[in-house]
C-alpha cells in the first residue's frame, strides 16, 4: 500500500488566495510526483479557509484517520486568535486531542507553528474595520507556538523559519497569508524537514 501524508489546517494549508496546486502541500505533491523528493507516497491537502482548531478537530476523524496516513502535519491557531474563539491554552488542548487521536490510530502527528501576521498590512487588507488587534494576535501566536515547541511531540517551527524568510522583503499577500514566493519557501522548508525526519514519521 502506498504511504500517505496528510496536511490539515486553515487557509495557509489550503493555499489562499492561490490555487490548491500552488499551496505548500500542493507544491510538495508536485515535487514528489516529479521524483524530486525521497518520499514516494501521496500528499493529501485538507486545508480549509477560515477554520479554527475547534473546526479542524471536528473533522479530524474523517479527514485524517479515515485516510490512515503515515503522518499528519497540523497547522492552525491563527483564526482562533483573530476571531477570539480560543485562548492559546484552549487551542493547544484542541491540538493535543487531535494528536492523541492520531497516535491511537498509529499515525504520527507533527505540529507546525502558525505564522505571525504583519499587523500593518493586515489592518489595511484583512478584515479591515473589524477591530482586530493584530499585535495581540501575534502575542497569542507566539504563546501558542511556545506550547507546540515544548509539547514533547514532533514540531516543525514554520513560524521561526518564515520570520527569517520575511525579514526585509514583502512576504505577505494581505498581512495574513504568504505571497506565492512565500508558499514556495514553505514548501521547500517543509519538504526538507520531512526528508530529515523521515525515520521519525
Amino acid at each position: 500500500m502506498k504511504q500517505k501524508i496528510v496536511f490539515i489546517g486553515n487557509s495557509i494549508v489550503n493555499g489562499f488566495p492561490f490555487s490548491r496546486g500552488k499551496s505548500f502541500p500542493g507544491l510538495i505533491r508536485a515535487a514528489v510526483k516529479d521524483g524530486k523528493a525521497t518520499f514516494h507516497g501521496d500528499i493529501i491537502n485538507k486545508g480549509e479557509n477560515g477554520q479554527t482548531t475547534r473546526d479542524i478537530a471536528a473533522r479530524f476523524d474523517h479527514d485524517v484517520i479515515d485516510h490512515q496516513p503515515k503522518a499528519v502535519f497540523i497547522m492552525t491557531g491563527t483564526n482562533d486568535f483573530i476571531f477570539n474563539e480560543s485562548t492559546p491554552d484552549e487551542a493547544f488542548e484542541n491540538l493535543e486531542e487531535m494528536a492523541r487521536q492520531a497516535e491511537a490510530a498509529g499515525i504520527t502527528p507533527v505540529y507546525m507553528t502558525p505564522l505571525f501576521v504583519d499587523p500593518d498590512i493586515a489592518s489595511r487588507k484583512w478584515m479591515a474595520g473589524a477591530g482586530v488587534d493584530y499585535d495581540e494576535v501575534n502575542r497569542q501566536v507566539e504563546e501558542f507556538s511556545e506550547m507546540l515547541r515544548g509539547g514533547g511531540r514532533l514540531c516543525l517551527d514554520t513560524n521561526i523559519a518564515y520570520q527569517r524568510y520575511a525579514s526585509g522583503k514583502d512576504a505577505y499577500h494581505d498581512g495574513v497569508h504568504p505571497t506565492q514566493e512565500g508558499y514556495e519557501f514553505l514548501a521547500e522548508t517543509v519538504l526538507s524537514w520531512m526528508e530529515e525526519h523521515m525515520e521519525e514519521l
